[in-house]
């Protein structure tokens, strides 16, 4: 619990820091470097339980990540993006036939997954950083997603009774997950609140409600997942590079699934 505890306050810390100072070759940095300890530790899980994803594919698959939100023409990212991913398709499956099959057919579907599910999904974050209020509105995921984490841990813990999936994520509870929903809500209440007459935006409360919410479902869908991809491969961490939390999938599995479902509300209502 300690362990927790500091490793969430430098957390916190090291995000403040990365909201606050902006800097596009920092932000395109931290999400390439998001990316690549996630295939890392995504590859390692499947590796522990016999299978064989092809790393090096993944690897190449985050520096597109760099592309995204920045100022090149959409027509040069299209034809891009457009070659880049038959490419690593085709060359998964060049790759296999030159060793000889010792990778089959699944493995080659668990690379190119981990392309969307990691690299793709993380690239998010910079394409919110890019929309106008951009930082506050990261601050919003990030918060969302971490207090939604918190108070799902600490109401399950203290009157978690009924079991929410238990096969999937044996520990958490119907109690947890409608305490995380009232966390996110008072979070969404707190930051627009912030937004409104700290920052000068013109935030409206109730659209702001609603992203909240759905994004603290869409962070529990993101963390079942995650522990869906865990149970599969029987392990109980993805990694243990954060204390406390385990490894960059364990503390970020929820921002993965609430990043592109912010994105998506904000492009539509606001």
């Amino acid at each position: 619990m300690k362990k927790r505890i500091i490793s969430s306050a430098i957390i916190v810390l090291v995000t403040a820091l990365f909201i606050i100072y902006s800097n596009k070759i920092l932000d395109s940095l931290i999400v390439f470097a998001l990316s690549l300890a996630g295939i890392y530790e995504y590859n390692k899980a499947f590796k522990s339980a016999g299978y064989r994803p092809i790393s090096f594919i993944g690897y190449v698959a985050c520096s597109a990540t760099f592309l995204v939100g920045e100022s090149v023409p959409e027509e040069t990212k299209m034809m891009i993006l457009k070659c880049i991913l038959p490419i690593l398709l085709i060359g998964s499956f060049v790759y296999i036939i030159l060793i000889k099959l010792k990778r089959n057919i699944v493995d080659v579907a668990i690379t190119i997954f981990s392309l969307l599910y990691i690299p793709f999904m993380f690239s998010f974050i910079k394409l919110i950083l890019f929309l106008e209020g951009g930082r506050f509105f990261l601050a919003y995921v990030i918060v969302v997603a971490f207090v939604g984490d918190a108070f799902a841990y600490m109401v399950g813990r203290t009157i978690g009774k009924h079991k929410l999936c238990p096969e999937i994520s044996p520990n958490k509870t119907v109690e947890g997950s409608l305490g995380s929903i009232v966390g996110v809500t008072l979070a969404g209440v707190i930051m627009t609140t912030i937004g409104n007459f700290y920052l000068g935006m013109s935030l409206n409360i109730w659209s702001m409600l609603l992203a909240g919410f759905v994004a603290g479902v869409a962070g529990q869908f993101g963390d079942l997942a995650a522990s869906a991809i865990k149970r599969f491969c029987n392990v109980k961490d993805f990694g243990n590079l954060i204390p406390g939390h385990g490894g960059i999938l364990d503390r970020f599995d929820s921002i993965l699934f609430i990043a592109p479902i912010m994105y998506i509300f904000l492009k539509l209502y606001m």
